[in-house]
């Protein structure tokens, strides 16, 4: 499951990081996840909690 505000790119926490790989997005630190990913990441794991 992806924490609400890990990478925006791969869903990753910020302290877990460091530099990675995306084939979108190449090499890069953590990225602070849009307000719409966070919102739909919240939801899925509600959902995951509430069947």
């Amino acid at each position: 499951m992806t924490n609400p505000t890990g990478c925006r790119w791969c869903g990753i926490d910020q302290r877990d990081h460091m530099q990675r790989w995306h084939s979108t997005a190449g090499w890069r630190q953590w990225t602070q996840p849009t307000p719409q990913q966070t919102k739909t990441r919240m939801q899925q794991r509600a959902a995951r909690r509430n069947p």
